[in-house]
């Protein structure tokens, strides 16, 4: 019997945790390369161009430990702060969507998260497609949506499936409330199912009046 959990209290994370996930054979080791690069590209110098306000990360502490994550957490958070004076909370300003350097900074921090994650983690998680990860695991696609949007890629474990680009995201849109970091040390240790489905029985509490 399928068990599935939609966690998206958890800081916007769209995290399904189900038994298990299926992997396409191939897809991870196709996964890998594409993301290394796109790491590689992003932490060069080169780099700075793709995204914005480099000035605001010091690239020389992104050594992939789940410490390093802060800093992005504060890159974000910057990026954030100018995103609001345009468009407000929540919303997507002018300077985000000019020249792609919005997309490529989501996408940077979202790799980047993933792969902190998929390294440090106390659990295995793996890089698959979005696409391929829906078409083998379509009772999922209503949590994740049919499209992909900016999450090409996507970290699957045996629990279930996470979506850290989104993560990214929303710490852009909504700044503070939303940290990369936390969601790391979330998906770091399993998830305990037994305890996730369970829980104290209110049916037969006596409604609450007003006082």
């Amino acid at each position: 019997m399928l068990r599935t959990i939609i966690l998206s209290a958890f800081v916007g994370l769209w995290l399904v945790v189900s038994a298990p996930a299926a992997l396409a054979a191939g897809e991870v080791e196709q996964a890998g390369p594409a993301i290394d690069a796109a790491l590689e590209q992003f932490l060069s110098d080169e780099g700075d161009a793709l995204v914005l306000l480099p000035n605001r990360l010091d690239k020389t502490k992104l050594d992939f430990s789940m410490e390093s994550l802060q800093e992005v957490d504060d890159w974000l958070l910057a990026v954030h702060t100018i995103n609001k004076l345009e468009a407000g909370e929540g919303r997507i300003g002018e300077t985000f969507t000019r020249d792609g350097r919005g997309d490529n900074t989501v996408i940077f921090a979202g790799l980047y998260l993933g792969e902190v994650v998929r390294l440090n983690a106390n659990q295995d998680w793996v890089w698959q497609a979005f696409e391929t990860f829906v078409a083998t695991n379509p009772a999922h696609a209503q949590a994740l949506g049919a499209e992909a949007g900016l999450d090409q890629y996507v970290l699957v474990s045996k629990q279930g499936v996470a979506a850290p680009v989104n993560t990214a995201l929303k710490r852009v849109l909504n700044g503070k409330i939303d940290s990369v970091a936390y969601i790391a040390t979330f998906l770091s240790e399993p998830v305990d199912l037994d305890k996730a489905m369970s829980g104290t029985d209110f049916s037969n509490m006596a409604p609450v009046t007003a006082q």
